[in-house]
């Protein structure tokens, strides 16, 4: 869809990729004559040049990614990765948009995309976003309605996951799988706890070492 359109010559964004228009402004199916059609083509033309437009004008990629529809983010972030470290915003960035899709029990998938965006981090900088965590091993969990054990987001909370487990229970209500696994300070990029939530993101590396079990 975005390769219809002409880029502007000194666009200071990589916008590779970058769909702009979803459903329903992006609708590729066939209207009822060639008038509607050329109607219909020419009002995308218009909502995308105005995009251009605005984004050209940012001068920051945190509000030119905020320009675009939320489903681009991702990868205008990963056009752009060297200008949000330039920033001082791409931990932040990474973080937010990580989250936005992700729990212990909830994966927005993606896996390959967040392990390279997680490694082009700072990690000291990441951890200072969150809280403090002890140094030595605390148990942690996840589910996965899938099975699959390895994931980036986990929780210390022990009533969220007794919650999982009484729910998964009942098969009606769907199903899953509970796993665990140790972890300390040295295997975090970050830890976030409030009143609501204990979660924690662990890094790439402890993936490729740790031992998790199922509950």
């Amino acid at each position: 869809m975005a390769n219809l359109y002409a880029r502007e010559k000194n666009m200071q964004w990589n916008l590779k990729k970058i769909e702009f228009l979803y459903p329903p402004d992006n609708f590729i199916g066939a209207f009822a004559n060639e008038k509607m059609q050329a109607k219909h083509k020419a009002l995308q033309e218009q909502k995308i040049n105005t995009i251009l437009k605005n984004i050209a004008a940012c001068k920051t990629p945190l509000s030119a990614m905020q320009t675009l529809n939320n489903l681009d983010h991702i990868q205008f972030l990963i056009n752009n990765v060297e200008e949000f470290r330039r920033n001082t915003c791409l931990e932040e960035t990474v973080l937010k948009l990580y989250c936005r899709q992700n729990e212990a029990f909830s994966s927005g998938g993606m896996f390959d995309i967040w392990h390279k965006l997680f490694l082009e981090c700072d990690a000291q900088r990441f951890y200072s976003l969150g809280s403090s965590f002890p140094d030595e091993k605390v148990l942690a969990f996840r589910g996965s309605v899938t099975g699959v054990k390895k994931g980036f987001c986990w929780t210390t909370s022990e009533k969220i996951v007794d919650w999982f487990l009484e729910r998964w229970q009942d098969k009606e209500q769907g199903g899953g799988t509970v796993f665990s696994t140790k972890v300390s300070r040295k295997d975090l990029l970050i830890y976030q706890k409030d009143k609501e939530k204990a979660e924690l993101i662990v890094s790439p590396q402890f993936l490729t070492t740790s031992e998790i079990e199922v509950v």
